[in-house]
């Protein structure tokens, strides 16, 4: 790259019982278009076949190397934050075991990061995050934008709007290292309700965060997913959730949770802007149901989508 210094790229591959789909994902992470990057692997413990093909991969490919607290049963969120506490390159991107990543997900991340970077400063919390292609368990397209499928707003980066939906898939990130030290600092998986939404949170709080748009990842959807899209279309979803009074009321009780959280995690190390919109949000909770709607509209607290708005109306 004409002498330019690349900086590397640690991949974290966090697995559990991935054996069904993680030969693909692996063929797509040896098939990266991107110089300098190595996959740090940390199996949770699995009873499939998973840890005999990470072995036969590590022994054929050195840039494959394994996480230190193999099959400790840490769950999702602990085995991704226990690979984050090992790594030390300058850039971080999660990955799942059951994705296939598109041959240019990390220098496409690498180039936005780059330019923020630039612009912003490296010493400043940056995430990068892109959209994602939805796909059956047998490897069908069923989606080609996870953003539209889901109706979000692709310049939803701010803090306010990211306290009350998050549009962050982990296995699309790359964060600095300013991020991660950050977020190692304060964050504890077990006050988290997604690793990849604290994330997203610390950068918009103390940084910034950078949208791609474009599918960089096929997302995989099949009945073991912790979290992930729904087969219906979205006019289908609003019906159902316009009409579950019980779950749209969770959902937003689940946003305070995690903003209560996150204020918490940080203290009084939030920067004073950020400290002062997680408080505005937090204190609409206990406001007549009224004033809560009418204030959360007004101070720009909005989710993303035109159900998920009117969810917050009808249950908020």
């Amino acid at each position: 790259m004409g002498g330019v210094l690349v900086k590397e790229i640690s991949v974290l591959l966090a697995l559990y019982n991935g054996a069904a789909y993680l030969p693909q994902q692996l063929d797509s992470l040896q098939a990266q278009d991107d110089p300098c990057f190595r996959v740090l692997m940390q199996d949770d413990g699995s009873q499939d076949e998973t840890a005999d093909m990470l072995l036969r991969l590590a022994a054929a490919d050195g840039r494959f190397l394994f996480g230190a607290q193999q099959g400790c049963g840490l769950g999702p969120i602990g085995n991704f934050w226990s690979l984050m506490v090992q790594d030390n390159a300058p850039y971080t991107a999660l990955c799942d075991q059951d994705d296939v990543w598109h041959p240019d997900r990390p220098s496409r991340c690498r180039q936005a990061m780059t330019r923020a970077e630039r612009q912003y400063g490296e010493d400043t919390p940056i995430l990068v995050h892109s959209d994602c292609r939805v796909m059956s368990a047998e490897g069908r397209t069923l989606h080609e934008s996870f953003f539209d499928h889901q109706g979000w707003d692709r310049g939803a980066t701010g803090l306010k709007r990211l306290l009350v939906q998050n549009n962050v898939t982990g296995c699309t990130t790359l964060m600095n290292a300013a991020l991660r030290r950050l977020a190692l600092a304060h964050g504890d998986p077990a006050e988290m309700t997604m690793h990849d939404w604290f994330l997203a949170l610390t950068a918009a709080a103390f940084g910034q965060v950078v949208f791609v748009d474009a599918a960089l990842v096929d997302y995989r959807q099949h009945e073991h997913n912790v979290k992930g899209a729904s087969r219906d279309s979205l006019a289908k979803r609003g019906v159902k959730a316009l009409s579950a009074r019980e779950k749209g009321q969770a959902r937003i009780a689940l946003t305070y949770r995690q903003a209560a959280a996150f204020r918490q995690a940080y203290g009084d190390a939030l920067p004073p802007a950020a400290a002062k919109m997680v408080d505005g949000y937090l204190a609409t909770e206990a406001m007549p149901k009224r004033q809560r709607v009418r204030t959360v509209q007004r101070e720009g607290y909005t989710m993303q989508s035109l159900i998920t708005r009117a969810g917050q109306v009808l249950f908020g």
